[in-house]
């Protein structure tokens, strides 16, 4: 969480099991991202490349963390989510989070993105990875000039 803090984009790399998927989100989660009243009270976004995985993996994060925790944790794939206001946690499929970019390329819904599985080199992950770095620099730019009080931690995670 300290690097998390310290920098605006952190690459994880660790072991197949090690929690890249599901315990960093529910960290982010714990440090107050996606909470309401909080200085980054904005989604904790997390890419997937494939949509059964989006669903599955949100499904047992709802489940980690406990009660209350399925309405905190929700999907949205192509033509189907479980998004609702008290969503803190949104496991999404690469082409969800590229068409959200076209409606906003702040991406002001969220305090934080992951973008897992970067090392598989989809088209999707290569163009979200290189529109990202400049929506990063936009926002730093943006709550430099105190035009919008946005934080905003960029990870790709693989």
């Amino acid at each position: 969480m300290e690097a998390i803090s310290a920098n605006d984009c952190v690459v994880i790399c660790g072991e197949t099991g090690s929690g890249k998927t599901t315990q960093v989100p529910q960290f982010l989660y714990e440090a107050g991202y996606g909470s309401p009243g909080t200085p980054t009270p904005g989604l904790v976004g997390v890419t997937q490349p494939r949509r059964v995985a989006a669903v599955s993996v949100a499904s047992r994060v709802g489940e980690e963390l406990g009660p209350g925790g399925k309405e905190k944790v929700s999907y949205q794939i192509r033509f189907e989510g479980t998004v609702g206001s008290n969503t803190a946690i949104k496991y999404m499929t690469d082409g969800v989070l590229l068409r959200e970019l076209s409606e906003d390329i702040l991406l002001r819904k969220y305090s934080a993105v992951i973008i897992d599985e970067a090392h598989e080199r989809s088209i999707n992950t290569d163009i979200l990875i290189g529109v990202m770095s400049r929506v990063l620099k936009l926002r730093k730019e943006l709550a430099e000039k105190d035009e919008a009080k946005v934080c905003f931690f960029g990870f790709a995670a693989g």
